[in-house]
Parts: structure tokens; C-alpha cells; sequence
């Protein structure tokens, strides 16, 4: 409860210390990235509840390469890890490693921030994990994991830290679509569904220039 407080708190701050929203600035330049935050997930109900216990919310994180094409249309590649656990199973946890890659749309601007509607797919690796390792069904032997397609919806915001770095709230939510039948493995049947609150730090550059580029002041 205290670390979602602080990014609360974080997400609250954040945007006064930002010099400005997005402009044509960063056009046609690329961007490096991490992201931190949390999240929870909420179905289905074999995974979101384990012997009777709810998965709690906790950590993700998540590298990220983004391309704005102009000040509409940003591209966003990004491969993540985040996990809920469980109050009373040690150990146990429920993980997601997702690889998506997905499209942000400006939709307007909100104090010093450019605001966007995001969306995409990809795919997610997730199961049960103990000590490192994939549970086992008891019946069939086979591990409490998938790999499955997926799709996610959302919003996000940008503002410049400085010429170069911009820094990034996003709240998105990800439908993973099961394609295994609902008794496969025993305890992680059904579609799953998760959201994420997080934010980053982007370091643009130029494709054309490399990754030192513009020498006027206030760089």
C-alpha cells in the first residue's frame, strides 16, 4: 500500500516539474526508455484467485523504444516483467512478461502534458511461479504456464524534462486471449486480464544524427 501511495504521489508531482507538453520538436526521432510501476490482475478467476487467496498488487517494470512519426502518431515497442502475489503462499507468484508493440494517438493537452490514447498487441508468458520455477499440474505434469496473444487499450501521457528527455504516465489494460481449453493447465483456464499503472524516462535521439544530437542552448 505505502509504494502505491509514493507513485500516486509521484504521478501528482511529476508534471510540475516538466518544461512543456509535446510539439514538432520531436518529430521523426526515436526514443530509449524504462518504466516502472504496479499491477493487478483481475481475471480470470482460476489465476486472479489461488486456494482461495486474491493476487495482490505489485511491481512492474519495463524496457521501451518509441518512434514519434509526427505530432499525432508515436510507435511504442515494449517487453516488460511484472507479477502479483499471493498474502499467505510464501513465495508464490503470478507473473506476466509481456512483448507488445502497439500505436499512441495525441487526443489533447492537459496542463504541460500531451495526452494520447494507446492501443496494441503482442505476446504474453505468464504463469504460476515457486522458487524461481513453473508450478506443475498434480494430473497432467505440465507446467502452470502459457504463452498467448494479446491486445491492450489505454492512455498515457508525455512532458518534455528536458530538449532531450521526455518523461511518461500510462494506464493501460491487457486482455490475453487463452488459446488452450479452460481445463489447460488445471488452475489457469479461461481469457486473463490485467492493468498497469507506470512511468518512465525516454531519451530521444536522432535515427539520422545518432544518440548525441542538437548543440542549441537549452539542450
Amino acid at each position: 500500500m505505502r509504494g502505491t501511495l509514493l507513485l500516486g504521489l509521484a504521478l501528482l508531482l511529476t508534471p510540475g516539474l516538466c518544461r512543456a507538453g509535446i510539439g514538432t520538436e520531436l518529430n521523426s526521432l526515436a526514443s530509449f526508455g524504462v518504466a516502472g510501476g504496479v499491477m493487478q490482475w483481475l481475471a480470470d478467476d482460476d489465476a486472479r484467485s489461488f486456494d482461495g487467496q486474491s493476487a495482490q498488487m505489485r511491481p512492474m517494470a519495463k524496457a521501451v523504444f518509441r518512434y514519434r512519426f509526427n505530432t499525432d502518431w508515436l510507435g511504442a515497442i515494449e517487453a516488460g516483467y511484472g507479477w502479483n502475489g499471493y498474502a499467505e503462499s510464501g513465495d508464490l507468484t503470478l507473473v506476466v512478461i509481456p512483448l507488445t508493440i502497439g500505436v499512441e494517438r495525441r487526443v489533447a493537452e492537459l496542463w504541460t502534458m500531451t495526452t494520447s490514447l494507446t492501443a496494441g498487441t503482442g505476446i504474453y508468458v505468464w504463469g504460476l511461479r515457486r522458487d524461481g520455477e513453473f508450478l506443475r499440474d498434480p494430473e497432467t505434469s505440465e507446467e502452470r504456464q502459457a504463452t498467448d496473444p494479446g491486445v491492450y487499450l489505454g492512455a498515457s501521457g508525455e512532458f518534455h524534462v528536458s530538449s532531450h528527455v521526455t518523461s511518461t504516465i500510462h494506464w493501460n489494460w491487457h486482455y490475453i486471449l487463452s488459446t488452450h481449453a479452460d481445463d489447460f493447465p488445471s488452475a489457469l483456464g479461461g481469457d486473463d486480464l490485467f492493468t498497469e499503472l507506470r512511468i518512465g524516462l525516454n531519451y530521444y535521439f536522432s535515427p539520422y544524427e545518432g544518440l548525441i544530437w542538437g548543440t542549441g542552448e537549452g539542450d
